[in-house]
């Protein structure tokens, strides 16, 4: 299903709300991301107001917002992902680990997400050997954000298999240290499966 909602190029603040009224809080997001996309104008009082356009981190929180739905919404995450990646937003760590959350305990989905474009996407977020000191300090951060994501996922398919794989990949082909936060990201997804 298409997620895409129609917002109109000015309005008050009050048809702003209508909009968003009796929808759920995945729905809200969306419309909330869509007005800012759009640069839809807001008319709050005598005012006109500009929305920012999305960042990383509005998408972060929209992804966010659909993964604490509990419903399996892969589908909407990598439509979520392809728009951010389409409009230039950087793919920070957070955001595909919210991403990642969205595919609820479709570990097969999730690594077949992390292989179409969600792993390449971490990577490339990475700091470069000629980047300033601090990021090269953070080194590896983005990836394991991202990988927490899928340990998640691993919990909530209740399939330490895969997670052990997951980890000894993380090792071998990033270079990423599993950390106790991994492990607690396999438990929070455990948890919620139980």
């Amino acid at each position: 299903s298409n997620h895409k909602i129609a917002v109109s190029d000015n309005f008050t603040t009050d048809n702003f709300i209508s909009l968003l009224h009796r929808k759920t809080f995945t729905e809200a997001s969306i419309v909330i991301l869509e007005t800012m996309r759009n640069g839809t104008s807001i008319q709050l009082g005598t005012k006109l107001m500009h929305p920012p356009k999305p960042n990383s981190q509005t998408y972060c929180l929209v992804a966010t917002t659909i993964a604490n739905s509990l419903k399996q919404n892969s589908e909407l995450a990598l439509q979520l992902f392809q728009e951010a990646m389409d409009q230039g937003v950087t793919a920070d760590g957070r955001f595909l680990n919210a991403l990642l959350r969205c595919f609820g305990d479709d570990i097969n989905g999730a690594l077949a997400a992390w292989k179409g474009g969600i792993g390449a996407a971490a990577a490339k977020f990475e700091p470069k050997p000629n980047d300033n000191k601090q990021q090269i300090i953070n080194r590896g951060a983005n990836l394991l954000a991202a990988y927490n994501g899928l340990m998640h996922v691993c919990g909530r398919a209740i399939r330490p298999d895969v997670a052990l794989r997951l980890a000894y990949a993380m090792q071998k082909t990033a270079g990423i240290e599993p950390t106790e936060t991994t492990l607690n990201c396999y438990f929070a997804g455990k948890r919620l499966a139980l």
